[in-house]
């Protein structure tokens, strides 16, 4: 069976405390995860209090992390939807977060430039955005703010 996306890489548990505190969130406000992968992302933001979204491209993946959201209780804050990031509005976000990879951090930029209301807040772990400067930085997380 062909899987789509990019490889699935896991966020660790360092690397996921760094993104939160670094998303400096508030309780409503709303988040994406960009190529959620088993969901451990969406899930922490929703039990912060935020609508956490996960978008994920590997149904496999989708089932799993769907299954962990059901298991913990939080489908009333955390969604997990079978879609590729590249066809999602950014505009309703307040965060959007991103483990990705080297070669589509340039056309995310632009995305995130087009869709991302002011004020919106943009992190990565471990890449950086090519032609935008973060604000901060925690071992290798970076937070961009638009």
């Amino acid at each position: 069976m062909l899987l789509n996306g990019a490889p699935y890489a896991p966020t660790g548990n360092e690397r996921l405390k760094n993104m939160l505190m670094l998303s400096a969130l508030k309780k409503g406000e709303k988040m994406a995860d960009l190529g959620s992968g088993d969901g451990r992302i969406v899930m922490e933001f929703a039990k912060k209090g935020l609508e956490a979204h996960g978008y994920e491209a590997n149904p496999l993946l989708v089932i799993l992390s769907k299954y962990k959201i059901k298991k913990a209780g939080l489908e009333k804050n955390a969604f997990i939807h079978f879609k590729s990031f590249w066809g999602v509005d950014f505009s309703s976000f307040d965060i959007v977060t991103i483990y990705g990879i080297p070669y589509i951090m340039g056309r995310l930029e632009t995305k995130i430039e087009k869709e991302c209301k002011p004020g919106a807040r943009f992190i990565s772990s471990h890449f950086q955005l090519p032609n935008r400067k973060h604000t901060k930085e925690m071992k290798k997380v970076y937070l961009y703010k638009i």
